[in-house]
């Protein structure tokens, strides 16, 4: 068989169908939406991040206007201290969770962990349906144009009487057969990689090993989908059966079994501690309340011995006193805090190693590992707004718990906050093994089906 004229023919053939082409181009510009919504979601976050330093300024200003009068120190009830969460440059790529967790908590020298989980009110429709960025496009979309393009290499060929024309050539029919289903795959990948480096450029990303993982993770995805289109044709069907099978794999693969594992995980990882944090901390506070101030200056010496001195009115309101009782709040809702924090945690490696199995799954929290916008920066975050929360204290007690008058407070050296995703590599390990994962997966389609071709074929 003269090959080279094959390959050009088969080609030439496929890409003569207008369906093919205007799917490769709806694909491709699917795509550059994709990009830009992403760039526009985390472009509008940057500016309110960009926004916050003055934002502080500009608040400080006001409270101190209002409340500084006659005691300065009545400005702390009132004044919020920003905090940040800039995300990594590939944020664009996979939006993941922060359309959903916020990104910019006001917090104030009050109990802590009721503040940690506000957030800005959004649409919840447009929450469940997702942000369209490329990790939506790759992972839901490209999959159903595999599908379209691939699950009639075989059966097309069977239902015109091609086949056995083909078959009576000195060249192996298995090989003609992969070429064929090569030859539709292949222009699916070119329109990804263009689309990718697209990507790249747009978005101005640095090229680093991240895009080398996204490059090889989601090349893995959309080769199990050609694997997994291979393997039905495998069964030399009708196209309709093998169109309705993939098809039912796909809804299988992308929504039913996520709905099934965010619902198994909810039901052997329940987190009743969220409600015991608000619960907890309200209590631990508003009981110090009916306890003598002594008591409660006394659990408050255990943690700070360095102001052991300080005597707290009992006839009167000390601010001292208000902000220690503010501190038991946080210590009584500590261990349900952290007993929270591990169960998300929990819920996210067991949703990290079950994807193993589910490559939809797996590609999705690939990509949103290595934009760090999944659960784990996000606590990350929380973590570092609880260490900017305990700076704060520490820089207004002194101030608070003092005998005598207070001194002038030096408002210009506040504690600033600053949390940065750049700043924490993304582990390769983890993305090593999502790789690893869909490799096998396919190779192992893969195989199957050139046994059962290679049985039924012989």
């Amino acid at each position: 068989m003269n090959w080279p004229r094959f390959l050009r023919l088969e080609l030439k053939n496929f890409l003569a169908g207008r369906a093919v082409l205007t799917g490769l181009l709806v694909m491709f510009l699917a795509g550059l939406y994709a990009i830009e919504h992403g760039r526009r979601v985390m472009a509008a976050q940057q500016q309110i991040i960009a926004a916050t330093p003055d934002l502080q300024r500009e608040h400080l200003e006001k409270m101190l206007a209002q409340h500084a009068t006659p005691d300065p120190l009545n400005t702390l009830y009132y004044l919020n201290h920003f905090t940040t969460h800039e995300p990594s440059r590939y944020a664009p790529l996979s939006i993941g969770l922060r359309d959903v967790n916020p990104f910019n908590l006001k917090v104030r020298m009050l109990t802590l962990e009721g503040q940690l989980y506000d957030g800005d009110i959004s649409n919840p429709a447009t929450l469940a349906l997702g942000n369209f960025d490329l990790a939506f496009l790759l992972v839901f979309l490209y999959p159903l144009l595999i599908i379209a393009f691939t699950h009639n290499t075989l059966s097309s060929e069977q239902e015109q009487g091609i086949w056995p024309l083909l078959c009576s050539q000195p060249v192996s029919a298995s090989k003609v057969l992969a070429v064929k289903a090569c030859l539709r795959f292949l222009p699916i990948v070119a329109v990804w990689l263009l689309t990718l480096l697209v990507a790249l450029v747009w978005l101005r990303l640095p090229l680093d090993q991240r895009f080398a993982f996204v490059l090889l993770i989601s090349l893995s995805y959309l080769l199990f989908w050609f694997a997994a289109s291979w393997f039905v044709m495998s069964f030399e069907r009708s196209s309709n059966f093998n169109a309705l099978t993939l098809l039912g794999g796909w809804l299988t693969l992308t929504i039913l079994l996520p709905a099934a594992l965010n619902v198994g995980l909810a039901i052997f990882l329940p987190v009743p501690e969220a409600f015991a944090v608000t619960v907890n901390q309200r209590e631990g506070y508003h009981r110090q309340w009916d306890r003598p101030k002594a008591e409660t200056m006394q659990r408050f010496f255990q943690r700070y011995p360095e102001y052991a001195g300080f005597q707290a009115p009992a006839d009167k309101f000390s601010w001292g006193w208000y902000y220690a009782a503010q501190q038991l709040g946080d210590e009584d809702a500590a261990e349900a805090s952290a007993q929270l924090r591990a169960k998300l945690l929990a819920r996210q490696r067991w949703t990290q190693r079950l994807a193993w199995f589910v490559p939809t799954i797996n590609a999705q929290t690939a990509l949103n590992k290595i934009a760090q916008t999944e659960l784990e920066n996000h606590l990350a975050y929380l973590d570092s707004v609880r260490g900017f929360h305990e700076q704060v204290r520490r820089f207004f007690y002194p101030y608070l718990l003092c005998n005598g008058p207070s001194p002038d407070v030096d408002w210009r050296r506040l504690p600033r906050h600053q949390f940065q995703d750049e700043a924490h590599p993304v582990p390769a390990s983890a993305l090593g093994l999502s790789l690893l994962s869909m490799l096998t997966m396919s190779a192992l389609l893969a195989l199957l089906a050139l046994k059962r071709l290679g049985r039924q074929m012989s």
